[in-house]
């Protein structure tokens, strides 16, 4: 008997649920006390598309180092787009940083309580979220540079596959040390 799903079916299924419920996590900030709810969703939703489309960027990493034939066009288009996502994102913090760094805001409820988690959590995030920006568009000029070029095991690809690696290690840092400061203390 013929089964009524295919393999590719039910991994699309199984993405489409992930990603709903992962884009979920940021809205429940909606149902917070805090006035600054604008602010904190739009920075959360950026933050966690900003890394689904880092692991597609990723992905996309393995065909171009098999050397496989429109593989780097394919990924510097989604690297740029995820680069302008990153930017956005990046933008959006800084906005929220605002009523972070306000009077009662979480910035003097941290550093009253626990000025090492300051200055772990919020200043290590802060710094590690930056990183993406610059790793991304050096991996996306590299690729626009050479794509026309790279081989399968060239050391381009390598540099470029390590620099994309590096962004995605990044933006998960991020957003871990993000959920992790929202938990301690909602801006």
């Amino acid at each position: 008997m013929k089964s009524m799903f295919n393999a590719r079916d039910l991994a699309i299924t199984q993405a489409s649920a992930a990603a709903l419920l992962f884009l979920s996590i940021p809205l429940f900030n909606l149902i917070g006390f805090s006035n600054h709810k604008l602010e904190a969703v739009l920075h959360g939703l950026g933050a966690t598309i900003t890394v689904i489309m880092s692991c597609q960027v990723l992905h996309l990493t393995y065909p171009m180092l098999r050397g496989k034939k429109g593989a780097a066009v394919t990924l510097e288009r989604v690297l740029w787009l995820t680069n302008i996502l990153v930017l956005i994102t990046i933008i959006l913090g800084n906005w929220l940083y605002i009523s972070y760094r306000g009077p009662d805001g979480p910035q003097q409820w941290l550093m009253y309580r626990s000025p090492e988690a300051h200055l772990i959590v919020m200043e290590y995030k802060e710094f590690v979220s930056l990183y993406p920006l610059p790793l991304g568009i050096a991996a996306a000029v590299l690729l626009r540079r050479f794509r026309h070029a790279l081989e399968a095991g060239s050391a381009v690809s390598g540099l470029i596959a390590l620099l994309i690696t590096l962004f995605w290690i990044c933006l998960l840092l991020g957003l871990a040390f993000g959920f992790g400061l929202t938990k301690l203390k909602m801006v």
